[in-house]
C-alpha cells in the first residue's frame, strides 16, 4: 500500500491482528486464505497509525468472515479442474432474535506442476481450513461474539540448485480466537476482546534438515466510539499486546526465544468540517518492552 513494504501495512480478520511474530519483519501471509468463508475485504490506504499501531504507516486491511443468514441453512460446493484440483466446501450458518453462528469447512488440494523447465516434477499444494462465529444477544444493548479460524496446509517447491535433491516443502498452521464483549449505547459503542493468534511453520530444506517457527500473540484490548453527530466522533481505546517466539537459528545453540509486550492508548477525533472535506485529529501513545516508549 503506498509503495510501501506489507510490513508496513496490519493485517486484521474478524478483528484479530494476524502478523507473525516469528518472522523477521513480523509480516502477515495471504499464502493461506481461502475465499468460501470471506463476507468482504476493507482497504484503508494512508496512515493509520494513531489507531492500529506504528505497523499501519501504509495503511490497513481488514477482512470479515460470514455471519448467519435468517433460519438455519447449510451450503456445499464441490470443483475439480487439471493437475487434480479439487476443492469441497461445506458451511453451516443460521440467525434469530437471540443469536447467530456461522461454520465453514474447507478442503483444498492440487498436483500443482513444476517451476522450472529442467524437471516435470509436481509440486503438490494442500490447505486444510475452519472458520467459526456465534453471537449471543445478552440484552437489548449487550451481545457476546466467538470467532475462531484455523489452517492447516502443505507446500511442495523446487529447489532452485541444479543436481541439490528436490524435497523442499513448508507445513504451516495458523489459528486464532477472538472473544469480544460490546456494549451498544443511543451514541458510544464499546467493546471489550481478547484475542488469541498461534502460527506455527516447518520448512524443510535439500539437505532433509528441518526448521520450525513458532509465534503466539494474546491481546487484551477496549475499543469506545463516540458519535457526536452524523458528521463528528471520537475514537479511544487500550491495547495490551503480548507477543512470543520460538524458533532454530543458526546463530545460537538450541532454540532462540524472544517475548515482548506493548501496552498503548489512542484517542483520534474524526470529523467533516465541509460537505466532501474529511479530516482526522489522532494521538497515540505505545510503550514497548524493548523499544521504549513513543
Amino acid at each position: 500500500l503506498r509503495g510501501l513494504p506489507k510490513r508496513y501495512s496490519t493485517v486484521y480478520v474478524d478483528g484479530v491482528k494476524m502478523s507473525d511474530p516469528s518472522t523477521p519483519t513480523n509480516d502477515y501471509y495471504f499464502n493461506h486464505l481461502t475465499q468460501s468463508s470471506i463476507d468482504r475485504v476493507e482497504i484503508l490506504k494512508g496512515s493509520q497509525t494513531s489507531l492500529y499501531g506504528s505497523s499501519a504507516i501504509g495503511g490497513t486491511i481488514n477482512i470479515f468472515t460470514k455471519k448467519g443468514r435468517e433460519g438455519h441453512n447449510k451450503d456445499i460446493n464441490v470443483s475439480t479442474a487439471s493437475n487434480n484440483t479439487k476443492n469441497f466446501n461445506v458451511s453451516f450458518d443460521g440467525k434469530n432474535e437471540l443469536y447467530d453462528y456461522f461454520v465453514d469447512y474447507n478442503n483444498f488440494s492440487t498436483d500443482g506442476i513444476s517451476a522450472m523447465n529442467d524437471n516435470d516434477e509436481n509440486d503438490r499444494y494442500r490447505n486444510d481450513g475452519i472458520v467459526a462465529n456465534l453471537g449471543y444477544n445478552i440484552s437489548n444493548i449487550l451481545r457476546l461474539e466467538n470467532y475462531f479460524r484455523y489452517s492447516d496446509s502443505y507446500l511442495h517447491y523446487d529447489e532452485v540448485t541444479s543436481g541439490r535433491a528436490d524435497g523442499n516443502n513448508t507445513d504451516d498452521q495458523e489459528g486464532s480466537y477472538s472473544l469480544k464483549l460490546i456494549h451498544s449505547g443511543n451514541k458510544s459503542t464499546n467493546t471489550l476482546s481478547y484475542n488469541k493468534t498461534h502460527f506455527k511453520r516447518s520448512t524443510t530444506g535439500y539437505t532433509g534438515s528441518k526448521d520450525i517457527y513458532w509465534g503466539y500473540r494474546d491481546a487484551v484490548n477496549f475499543l469506545g466510539e463516540y458519535n457526536y453527530n452524523y458528521d463528528t466522533r471520537i475514537v479511544y481505546g487500550l491495547d495490551n499486546e503480548f507477543d512470543k517466539a520460538n524458533f532454530t537459528t543458526w546463530a545460537v545453540t538450541g532454540n532462540k526465544l524472544t517475548d515482548e509486550s506493548v501496552f498503548s492508548q489512542y484517542v483520534d477525533l474524526q470529523f467533516r468540517p465541509r460537505e466532501k472535506l474529511y479530516s482526522t485529529i489522532g494521538f497515540r501513545r505505545d510503550d514497548h518492552t524493548t523499544a521504549g516508549s513513543y
